[in-house]
């Protein structure tokens, strides 16, 4: 006969784990800010797995749920590091040209040297 002890081991948890969609909500936003959008992919993953979390627990698989939330958060913070990091370089790259205006005008020379001024 098992004890109550080894029971407590198998009984699951009422509440699922936190499914950190907001974070993964806001970690796409800015993972548009990333360089080649790679944040922006990597957030939708997490969004991905922000939504599995819930339905994973409801099927009673609450390890799955757990590893979806974990997942879902690493990739929100991957998808932010990468938005701020894209945020940083394009600060850099308008200081480097002297300002916003200096900047624009090296825009509007490279265009109208590969022909797209009209």
């Amino acid at each position: 006969m098992e004890t109550t002890e080894s029971m407590k081991e198998f009984e699951q948890p009422m509440n699922p784990p936190p499914s950190n969609m907001t974070l993964a909500i806001i970690g796409t936003i800015l993972g548009l800010c990333s360089p080649c959008c790679i944040g922006l992919i990597i957030g939708i993953i997490g969004i991905v797995q922000a939504n599995s979390v819930n339905n994973k627990f409801n099927a009673g698989d609450y390890m799955g749920a757990a590893s979806a939330a974990k997942s879902a958060k690493t990739m929100s913070y991957i998808a932010i590091g990468l938005g701020v990091l894209g945020i940083l370089l394009n600060i850099i790259s308008i200081m480097a040209f002297g300002g916003l205006g200096a900047y624009m005008e090296y825009v509007q020379q490279t265009m109208s040297e590969y022909g797209f001024d009209q």
